[in-house]
């Protein structure tokens, strides 16, 4: 602790949790703790599998661990996403009042701790008029965090099942065909047609989606949202695209999306005329992930992406219909050199796009699960200097402290604020 201590309490424990993951003693601590299925809860342990153009969670590991906690001290919040690690020296506790706590090598640690529960809309049943399933309003929309609202045109990425999934990912797939959304699972179904893939349940899902959206809205008693669309990746990004603009299209005739601060984050554009379009429905920023900043390792590293140098151009033609700062590339921060990354930073926030991360985090059955995490001295220092670079282009960290579990952006950017301030 000692060697972050000019950072406040949250933003040194953000950055060990990050670091080390955690672990639990026992490792079903959460299985039996008390109403655990109110909490954001994963499985320890997931395997996606991929079978004839099919994934599967195939692992048999029954144990959960919390999502996300929530931090706190004095006035201060923040949010972090939890990897549970046997070897971490941070370890969760539970008191005979199933009251949370953290240890840090056995030093209790003087923060408020709590799990994040699950939106209670979220368990409101979608009326059968609406969706022929057995629905609820979560099985549309995933608030992720505290306040991002998530929407997910589809279940799956074409680069897992076609066998170029990017290294480091992991997917989270079902365990069984319990699908509400349309899912890539069914593709081969129709002879990798897209289209009447699509077709096939387009109608239900965008009238459930649209409703479980609006409810959303209207009763999720949050302070404010974010409104995330995404997707995994198909064949071509055209037909990404049909799909994205179709669902927004749909979405914006009953919801006003430009009341809120929103993002498409899917593959780049296919036309400069679908940006244009997707513009004038509502969407506010676009945002293209690259993962990595180095051609080679890019290459490497996400196989079934389009070409480096046509990414790059995507995202020069984005920043000419949007605008500065309104499109934004993620990184896998630790995957490349950070004096490559920073120069990488620099280059792209001249040109108006916003270089976000999540530190990287080997995860159990990926090519990259031996790799270890960054130095996070290296990270610290890579976050200061993008703080003062969003400082310079007038960029804001995407979501906020509340909803961004693996960046330490947030935190770091208010507090150089802050300090720059006081000067």
């Amino acid at each position: 602790m000692e060697e972050y201590s000019n950072y406040d309490l949250i933003v040194r424990l953000k950055i060990l949790i990050l670091k080390y993951g955690v672990k639990f003693i026992p490792t079903d601590l959460f299985n039996h703790f008390e109403n655990i299925i109110q909490y954001k809860i994963k499985k320890r342990v997931v395997k996606p599998t991929k079978f004839e153009y099919q994934v599967y969670d195939k692992s048999t590991d029954e144990t959960v661990i919390p999502s996300e906690i929530i931090m706190k001290e004095n006035n201060k919040r923040s949010i972090v996403k939890l990897r549970y690690s046997e070897t971490s020296p941070i370890e969760i506790k539970v008191d005979t009042n199933q009251k949370i706590y953290l240890e840090i090598n056995g030093n209790k640690q003087d923060v408020n701790i709590n799990l994040v529960k699950n939106n209670f809309i979220l368990k409101e049943p979608v009326p059968r008029e609406i969706s022929s399933k057995n629905a609820t309003i979560g099985d549309y929309i995933d608030i992720i965090g505290a306040d991002r609202v998530s929407i997910l045109f589809f279940e799956g990425c074409y680069n897992w099942i076609s066998g170029k999934a990017c290294k480091f990912c992991d997917l989270h797939p079902k365990e069984k065909d319990e699908y509400y959304k349309p899912t890539l699972n069914n593709l081969k179904d129709y002879n990798f047609d897209v289209k009447k893939w699509w077709n096939a349940s387009k109608d239900e899902y965008l009238r459930a989606l649209t409703y479980s959206l609006k409810k959303v809205i209207e009763n999720s008693n949050l302070d404010h949202i974010h409104i995330l669309f995404m997707a995994g990746n198909l064949e071509s990004n055209t037909y990404i695209w049909d799909i994205a603009e179709e669902t927004i299209r749909y979405i914006s005739k009953e919801i006003d999306l430009k009341k809120f601060d929103n993002y498409l984050n899917i593959a780049p554009h296919d036309s400069l005329e679908r940006l244009n379009k997707i513009k004038k429905l509502g969407i506010n920023q676009v945002q293209y992930n690259l993962e990595v900043v180095d051609e080679e390792n890019f290459t490497e590293t996400c196989p079934g992406k389009m070409s480096y140098n046509q990414f790059l151009n995507k995202l020069d033609e984005a920043v000419e219909i949007f605008g500065r700062g309104k499109v934004r590339s993620n990184f896998v921060l630790g995957l490349d050199d950070f004096k490559t990354t920073l120069s990488f930073a620099k280059k792209i926030s001249e040109k108006g796009i916003i270089f976000d991360y999540s530190i990287f985090q080997p995860k159990k059955c990926t090519p990259y699960y031996n790799k270890k995490t960054p130095d996070f001295d290296k990270v610290l220092d890579f976050t200061n200097e993008l703080s003062k670079l969003y400082v310079q282009y007038n960029f804001k960290p995407i979501y906020c402290s509340l909803s961004s579990r693996s960046s330490l952006i947030n935190e770091i950017y208010w507090q150089y604020l802050k300090n720059k301030g006081d000067e």
